[in-house]
């Protein structure tokens, strides 16, 4: 019994090692003005059964969840409940019971997160781990242009020739951006950018087993493989977010004051948020000149700026208060709005947005209240250390949430939620 115990904790650090890996089975699609569209596919990645399995060893086996950890578990369960009722209001039930399903994982995620006796330490550590080969593969991405494919390891054909794969866009010349084992850049920089302070924080946790040189070099190394690995993924969201989450980090350190902690933290937040969604906006040209990006860069600015002017609209033609339904957004936005190619479909590239489209006000303020529980636990333990750490997650989680739309529509983003979400829960244990 001890030994299947024991097992189970070291399950959830195989399970953060191997979530970099996107092997799925697909079993259905549903195409998009009579072409393939990724937002069509119906499938269901390995890492879940993963999830799934452990957390039947876990029932099996009695393992416990603290007690003062179950008002969130609480209502995170209210909020898987909100999403299955919405989807039965679905305007595509079979896309919604899919998404649904990868919602009910990432919980599970969450609650293997949180059992008693799995060590925070060693699931950081698993976590940063299994960057290592994505890392290591998005480099071979980039000075080559070019990425093998590999339908068991979840790797699709990528070319800086191909177009619609992501690329680096300078003096006319395209360069492949690095991709590592995730389905766009901008996630793969997302994971990146958290891997920062996750290994920080375990740094500091076996700061004593290692001899001062060892640890200064896995810090330095570490982080520099991290942050080079981030830089070639040309994530603009995501080395925004680690740039204000070290920022905010720093701050909270320096700032005794609790009242201005807080009131400082809230206003660096606002001011990054509202000042580049401006400079999007407003100044499009701009941006895109220091991208790089030229004509190419302006035109992707250009198209998200028209997916925020439409998104009124189109939410005025849903219920409001439950939504078109959980990964029902591209699809009803092409019903509503027919005769465009499938690539002009996507979701709008804010996950606060989308949520609120697919989920209505229900499902959002349910997401909120759960998130927002955690949250306001871990600002209590400020400035401890430990929490500095989860604070720089969370500002990171926040500010991709407002410029991209994984971290609601993909299991990826929904994995990394529930990982930062989980380790809020238990910095403060260890």
């Amino acid at each position: 019994m001890k030994k299947i115990i024991h097992w189970i904790s070291w399950a959830v650090a195989g399970i953060l090692f191997v979530l970099p890996w996107q092997s799925r089975w697909i079993f259905g699609a549903v195409s998009l003005a009579g072409e393939h569209t990724e937002y069509g596919i119906m499938s269901i990645f390995i890492t879940e059964f993963l999830v799934f399995t452990a957390l039947l060893l876990a029932v099996i086996f009695a393992r416990k969840i603290s007690d003062q950890h179950q008002f969130p578990v609480r209502l995170g369960a209210i909020f898987c409940i909100a999403i299955i009722a919405g989807a039965a209001f679905a305007d595509r039930e079979l896309l919604s019971f899919v998404l649904t399903l990868h919602i009910l994982s990432a919980y599970g995620l969450f609650i293997l997160l949180i059992l008693e006796r799995v060590s925070i330490r060693v699931i950081c550590l698993a976590f940063v781990a299994g960057l290592i080969p994505s890392i290591v593969l998005g480099m071979i991405q980039v000075f080559s242009g070019v990425s093998p494919e590999s339908s068991w390891l979840g790797l699709a054909t990528r070319s800086a020739a191909q177009l619609g794969d992501a690329v680096f866009t300078v003096d006319g010349e395209r360069s492949l951006r690095a991709y590592g084992t995730f389905s766009h850049p901008n996630i793969f920089g997302g994971y990146l950018s958290i891997g920062v302070f996750v290994l920080w924080y375990a740094l500091a946790q076996y700061r004593t087993k290692f001899a001062p040189k060892m640890y200064v070099l896995l810090g330095t190394f570490g982080t520099a493989a991290l942050l080079f690995g981030l830089f070639l993924t040309g994530s603009r969201s995501a080395i925004l977010g680690f740039c204000v989450g070290l920022v905010v980090m720093i701050f909270a350190r320096v700032v005794k004051s609790r009242i201005w902690r807080t009131v400082g933290i809230l206003g660096i937040l606002l001011f990054v948020i509202i000042g580049s969604l401006f400079a999007s906006f407003a100044l499009t040209d701009v941006v895109a000149g220091l991208r790089g990006g030229g004509v190419h860069e302006e035109r992707s600015l250009t198209e998200r700026v028209a997916l925020y002017e439409e998104f009124v609209p189109f939410i005025k033609a849903t219920n409001i208060f439950v939504g078109h339904g959980v990964g029902s957004y591209v699809l009803s936005y092409a019903d509503f709005d027919p005769g465009k190619p499938a690539y002009d479909y996507q979701p709008i590239h804010n996950g606060f947005l989308l949520m609120f489209a697919e989920t209505g006000i229900l499902g959002l303020l349910a997401a909120l209240c759960f998130a927002g529980t955690i949250v306001y636990k871990y600002l209590g333990q400020l400035p401890n250390v430990r929490a500095l750490y989860a604070l720089g997650m969370g500002s990171v989680l926040l500010i991709v949430a407002c410029y991209d739309h994984y971290l609601w529509s993909s299991w990826a983003g929904l994995a990394l939620v529930a990982f930062v979400l989980g380790f809020m829960v238990r910095f403060e244990e260890e």
